[in-house]
């Protein structure tokens, strides 16, 4: 070993020694966590860059596509919140769950959606029974709560892709529930500031919901004036309020997670955890955005949507 690199070392042994234990140790923890961020994001980008547009193509492909896409990820999230809730080794409250969603999901697409309503409302009181008869080791609250969570959302995208319009109405509430998510994250990281709710979610900031909340009101905006609608005050107003509860549904997701002491609801998408910590906020958003459709209404809930936002 040359003189001048022994030196060097010997130098840095003394600059280490000279240095604060504390210090030393906050240092390897600040270079620990901007390592696990970077390969988180990395996963989470290819994951993306994966799903995104295979959703999208199967969205815009037909309405029954789109269905069968909205019941395999209710079942996934039904699934995973059974496991969260500690209920991963009841099968027969599972299969219940599972049955049910499958015939909300048919009915959504082949009925009214009052006949879907009615299924789900069936398909919940059956599992409570079930849950309160058997007296298995969890509450029948979180066991009805998971089924309304996943069934409504279900019954509320698969509502919103029908007609002519409907394939517009969703794009705008995934862009919104995407740019809300993706924005608040990056926001929030590089800005930092006042916790949002530290009991519940310690990493999520204000600035980052601000952020969020501008992001998905512009997205939402642009997706509307793409489908014809005018940007006018009730257009960004219908976006601001989709991209709050948005956020409002990523806060649920992890109130129910601190609640039950879960960091990830799941690890089936590398990078993002489980499909629920995926679909959280586009869980809210897609009741929210059939609520606003249906409150003009129209023929259909995504009709009524841009009746609502004024197409031109």
């Amino acid at each position: 070993m040359s003189e001048r690199r022994w030196s060097g070392r010997v130098r840095l042994r003394e600059r280490l020694a000279r240095r604060p234990p504390t210090r030393i140790r906050e240092r390897v923890r600040a270079l620990r966590r901007r390592f696990v961020f970077h390969r988180e994001l990395r996963l989470r980008m290819i994951s993306a860059a994966v799903l995104v547009p295979a959703v999208l193509v199967l969205t815009w492909y037909d309405e029954a596509s789109f269905a069968g896409v909205v019941l395999l990820i209710g079942v996934l999230v039904y699934h995973e919140w059974i496991r969260m809730i500690g209920g991963g080794h009841l099968l027969l409250l599972r299969w219940i769950g599972w049955l049910g969603l499958a015939a909300v999901a048919v009915l959504a697409f082949t009925r009214p959606v009052e006949t879907a309503l009615a299924a789900l409302l069936v398909t919940v009181a059956v599992s409570a029974l079930v849950a309160s008869r058997h007296r298995f080791d969890i509450a029948v609250r979180w066991v009805v709560a998971g089924l309304l969570y996943s069934g409504a959302a279900m019954i509320a995208l698969i509502e919103l892709r029908k007609g002519a319009d409907g394939f517009g109405a969703v794009v705008f509430v995934f862009l919104i529930a995407w740019a809300t998510d993706t924005a608040a994250f990056f926001v929030g990281r590089q800005i930092g500031g006042p916790r949002l709710w530290r009991r519940i979610s310690p990493s999520k900031t204000w600035s980052g919901a601000v952020g969020g909340l501008l992001a998905g009101t512009v997205f939402g905006a642009l997706v509307a004036s793409w489908l014809g609608a005018n940007i006018g005050v009730a257009t960004i107003l219908a976006a601001a309020v989709v991209a709050v509860s948005a956020q409002a549904g990523d806060l649920l997701e992890s109130a129910a997670k601190r609640r039950f002491a879960v960091k990830d609801a799941g690890s089936l998408i590398p990078g993002h955890g489980g499909v629920m910590d995926r679909v959280d906020g586009l869980v809210t958003a897609s009741l929210v955005t059939a609520l606003l459709g249906a409150v003009a209404a129209a023929e259909t809930p995504a009709s009524g949507l841009l009746s609502l936002m004024g197409r031109l």
